[in-house]
């Protein structure tokens, strides 16, 4: 995916950010110190970049006023650069968003980012794009010229701090001509290359692993009546017929979770489980849970028959082989930020031990909702589908 600059620098400037917005801007900046950071407060800097990827985001989805959803979302993809490491390597050949398990805790380092010094290459660097910046948009005449002078700040800021992110997570405290650009190409990739549904899908994991329906979800257990029926239902004998095609997959599909209709179902059932405020699926109750189970993949626009037709399941596990290189070591980097998320939200360490299986089985039904969702004559499973898995994911948790 590649996006026309001219039109983009057109939709970052045109897009209004409401009193609203700007005031969450200022509310959620305002933890952070107002130390002097490159000639300005340091707060200045992180509002500025807040606030241009929040308008990259709203001009993504076609929107004229960003939202609180924008706003989260932008907020999202600071977290991820000030919480992992090795952001660094996006490349316009592979622009999307690795979804990497936290290594540091993201508001201590964004603390400690005004002890960086900012080297003269470094700055020098910074001002010869901005300059350069300032005169594509000039010539262009885009908006107003005081609405130019402002974004030619807020992507200073940006260049600024991604700067300085990247030679503090490389433990130096002087910035390079080398870290500019790092920078500088980083935010071109998310300008003009990264899909708008990589964004969302930050956000997505973050919502599904801090839902306070989660622990009310993972609580819900199965009589062993309930169990007996799910292995001898029509959509186990398909797995367990079928189950070869899952073999083309690779590692793409996690051992634990490769019962992926049934695992999906039992998901889908502790849902509706705890939709109707049951926290024990008996055997007499499975005809009506599970049929209420099936029934919220409506909801993804997935058809429930998809259990019970054999072609279906066929071209549904088919399209899960990898389509390009790294699905299975993306996929596996998803499942530990979850882990991770959900942990840091429930704040039991031990959460994870207590619902082992909760884990595999929302990974199943990821995998599910990524393949059943693709076009028929997809040829099989990619990065930008495990986003848009993800997201619908977190649409059927938090609904």
């Amino acid at each position: 995916m590649t996006r026309n600059p001219l039109e983009t620098y057109e939709g970052l400037l045109s897009s209004n950010l409401t009193d609203e917005i700007q005031s969450y801007i200022v509310k959620v900046i305002s933890r952070y110190s107002d130390a002097d950071f490159a000639d300005e407060e340091f707060s200045t800097h992180l509002g500025r970049f807040v606030e241009i990827v929040c308008r990259l985001i709203s001009h993504l989805n076609r929107r004229k006023e960003p939202t609180l959803t924008d706003l989260m979302q932008a907020m999202d993809v600071l977290d991820h650069f000030a919480s992992t490491t090795r952001w660094w390597n996006m490349a316009r050949s592979s622009p999307g968003i690795i979804l990497r398990p936290a290594t540091r805790d993201p508001r201590e380092f964004i603390r400690s980012i005004p002890s960086v010094r900012l080297g003269s290459e470094t700055i020098s660097r910074i001002k010869g794009a901005s300059d350069r910046l300032s005169s594509f948009l000039d010539e262009h005449e885009i908006a107003s010229s005081s609405t130019r002078e402002h974004l030619q700040r807020c992507m200073m800021s940006t260049w600024t701090l991604l700067s300085a992110f990247c030679c503090k997570s490389q433990g130096r405290n002087v910035s390079s001509e080398s870290d500019f650009e790092t920078a500088y190409d980083i935010l071109r990739i998310l300008l003009f290359h990264t899909p708008s549904v990589d964004f969302a899908a930050l956000s997505a994991i973050r919502i599904i692993a801090t839902s306070s329906r989660l622990p009310q979800i993972a609580d819900v257990n199965f009589s062993p009546g309930f169990e007996k029926k799910l292995e001898s239902s029509t959509a186990a004998r398909l797995e367990t017929t079928h189950g070869e095609y899952l073999g083309d997959a690779g590692d793409t599909v996690p051992r634990a979770s490769r019962a992926i209709l049934t695992n999906s179902i039992r998901l889908l059932a502790q849902i509706e489980a705890a939709n109707l405020g049951i926290d024990r699926i008996e055997e007499s109750d499975y005809d009506t849970v599970t049929m209420g189970a099936l029934s919220l993949l409506e909801r993804v626009r997935i058809d429930p028959e998809v259990f019970l037709d054999e072609n279906a399941v066929v071209g549904l596990f088919r399209r899960l082989r990898p389509a390009e290189e790294g699905i299975g070591e993306g996929l596996a980097l998803l499942t530990r930020k979850l882990e991770s998320l959900i942990v840091d939200s429930t704040g039991n360490r031990n959460f994870l031990l207590q619902h082992a299986r909760v884990v595999p089985r929302m990974v199943a039904l990821l995998l599910l909702v990524s393949s059943g969702t693709k076009s028929p004559e997809d040829d099989g499973l990619r990065d930008i589908d495990l986003k848009r898995g993800l997201i619908l994911l977190e649409k059927l948790i938090s609904d």
